[in-house]
């Protein structure tokens, strides 16, 4: 393993670093199922149906996901790296893989087992316990409703017992690991020679004949790419909206018809003391846990306090601060022993020892609320963006439609944008690989740009939930430049790169001198009139070093320099020129470092290395499966 470190070191790191991600990226897309046969699939799996509107849906959804991760400022390239609209098709692919290879294991999740995920999720608890408001919150934000989103769970929850059973047998080698963490985190001491590629004034000017033939030779280093000029409208629900008005009648209708989604469900808040059965839990120290929880309570009924005793001897780190307090939950959202009983409480009563898979409890109930209707007024913003959305979403499919047929008839694009009250926009110079302003570079739309001819118009196209319009104005072919009309660049090119040759040359002279057995470093770089130059130390899997960057040469010679072989064997390009490399030292990492990194790094390496074993897996299913995704909706 260690040799494919060696020449894996900087994909391997990334690989470590993002094995939590990759897994995301297999599995965890919330969505409610395979739906109906639909000629308007994104995908079909051994003949089950991924519909268009499941896929965009689950993108929306992952779209908000990164946008409260990044606070609303995603940064573009992030979204050209992760191509997120096939990730996400894909995803939803090996889900449903996963999900068939569960059902045909006989693989269940119990409502018991759902409940306790997700209370148990942190992303949902208030001061350590689950907190139905926080819940609806974040349901809310990610558009799921609570029972869309506890379906999706479950079927995850499901793959995750796949996961678990492919994955319990990938082990590592302690030794190995050792020697990974020390390649990683050991530092290289290196030394320089600078060889710079001089192109100063004192040089003579290029031959002219010269500077032609380069320019022959590399003329399509200067091809000018085929661009068009295009006026274009791009518009979507969230602009049909702003026309659009929701009065107060309308929203009280809703309101009226549809009660029970203004509905606070009766909930009760308690408190518990908490004591942990031993690992190996058996009849004997069974009873003896209970024996002390018993203790307990009748230390509570002698008067002691709740609290002061859940601080000092309940095992649930999370609330023992509180003094046991759970915080609310309504039924079906708790550990369904303890709330068979919770329930059944006075308020201020304690329980008897109650028995669940993490030990015995002494709960105490501290309120219940009953089941209330929200007043109107504190529902009417949330219902007024809800039914402006639904207006919109149902508009923008006529309008579009309707938008199209008109300005099909009138050949006037500029003119109906102006009547429906869309922006009329333009672009220059648009090139294949450039993309278009606000409508991105969506292969689908790109290919009906470049086939449209002059003042035509193309179909009315879908970009993500925006509807699209081409008109072309101009269409500008790819040619090569004349020669004359680049001279000046062409000139420059080809007197830094006779520069960086001549460097490059005197570069692998140096080494050449190096590589004898008897040759001192210092001798050999005062011969060719250079100076070493040390530099700080350096990992191994560095991305960057100061000085020589982060060319290709860079990662190679990290990761193949040695105490044997301490020279690199290639010039490295930087900034100005080549530099000769060689290895003087390396600085062990400490075993006291190691120590305390080592169970952390054996699980970051065991992450790696079951997620590359799912993805074996994921390749077989696939195989052994029928799948067609429709690329034309991608």
């Amino acid at each position: 393993m260690l040799d494919l470190m060696r020449r894996h070191a900087r994909s391997w790191l990334i690989k470590v670093a993002l094995g939590g991600i990759i897994l995301v990226f297999i599995f965890w897309y919330g969505w409610s199922g395979p739906g109906p046969q639909s000629q308007n699939y994104a995908a079909k799996v051994n003949d089950t149906v991924i519909s268009y509107d499941q896929f965009y849906s689950v993108y929306e959804s992952e779209m908000e996901k990164i946008r409260m991760r990044f606070k609303g400022n995603i940064p573009q390239d992030l979204l050209d790296k992760v191509n997120l609209k096939k990730k996400v098709v894909e995803g939803m692919v090996h889900q449903l893989l996963f999900l068939q290879e569960a059902n045909r294991l006989g693989f269940v999740v119990t409502d018991e087992d759902l409940a306790v995920d997700i209370r148990s999720n942190p992303m949902f608890q208030r001061n350590g316990a689950f907190d139905e408001g926080f819940y609806r919150v974040y349901l809310n934000t990610i558009k799921m409703t609570p029972s869309s989103y506890e379906q999706a769970r479950r079927q995850e929850l499901m793959q995750q017992q796949v996961v678990s059973l492919l994955t319990d047998s990938v082990k590592i080698d302690p030794e190995e690991i050792k020697k990974l963490w020390h390649f990683h985190n050991d530092k290289l001491v290196l030394s320089m020679l600078l060889i710079k590629a001089e192109e100063g004034a004192d040089k003579p000017q290029p031959d002219p004949a010269a500077v032609e033939s380069y320019f022959k030779k590399n003329q399509a280093k200067y091809e000018i790419p085929q661009s068009l000029h295009l006026d274009y409208v791009a518009f979507s629900w969230r602009d049909i909206q702003k026309n659009l008005s929701v009065s107060d009648e309308e929203a009280l209708n809703y309101f009226k018809m549809n009660p029970k989604e203004f509905i606070t469900p009766e909930r009760i808040r308690a408190s518990h003391i908490l004591l942990k059965l031993p690992g190996e839990a058996n009849k004997d120290n069974l009873g003896e846990t209970r024996k002390k929880a018993e203790e307990i309570l009748n230390r509570i009924k002698a008067g002691e306090e709740f609290e002061k005793i859940a601080k000092a001897e309940s095992q649930d780190e999370s609330s023992a601060q509180r003094g046991g307090d759970l915080g609310f939950f309504s039924k079906g959202t708790m550990n369904p022993e303890m709330e068979k009983v919770a329930w059944k409480l006075d308020a201020g009563q304690i329980s008897e020892p109650v028995l669940t898979e993490q030990g015995y409890h002494l709960i105490r109930l501290e309120e219940k609320k009953p089941e209330a209707q929200l007043e109107f007024e504190l529902t009417k913003d949330s219902i007024v963006k809800k039914l402006l959305e639904a207006k919109a979403r149902k508009a923008v499919n006529d309008i579009a439609e309707e938008f199209y047929e008109k300005v099909y008839r009138t050949e006037d694009l500029k003119g109906q944008a102006d009547k429906f009250g869309l922006q009329l926009k333009m672009a220059e110079f648009v090139t294949k690989g450039g993309g278009i302003p606000d409508v991105g570079d969506d292969p689908k739309i790109m290919e009906e740009a470049f086939q449209l001819k002059t003042g035509e118009t193309s179909r009315m196209m879908r970009a993500g939930d925006s509807y699209v319009l081409l008109k072309l104005e101009e269409k500008n072919k790819e040619r090569v430049p004349e020669y004359s009309e680049v001279r000046v660049t062409v000139e420059q090119d080809f007197v830094k790169e006779q520069a960086l040759m001549a460097a490059r040359k005197k570069a692998q002279e140096v080494i050449q001198a190096l590589k004898s057995a008897a040759a001192d470093p210092a001798e050999v770089a005062e011969k060719f009139g250079l100076k070493w130059q040390q530099l700080e130390p350096v990992a191994r899997t560095a991305s960057f070093i100061p000085q020589l960057g982060n060319a290709q040469e860079v990662n190679e010679m990290l990761t193949t320099v040695t105490k044997a072989v301490p020279l690199f064997p290639d010039p490295v390009p930087v900034t100005g020129g080549v530099a000769v490399v060689r290895l003087t030292g390396v600085e062990s990492a400490s075993e006291d470092q190691y120590a305390k990194d080592a169970a952390a790094f054996d699980n970051w390496v065991l992450e790696v290395r079951k997620t590359e074993f799912i993805k074996g897996w994921i390749q077989l299913l696939e195989s052994r499966s029928k799948i067609d995704i429709n690329e034309k909706l991608m």
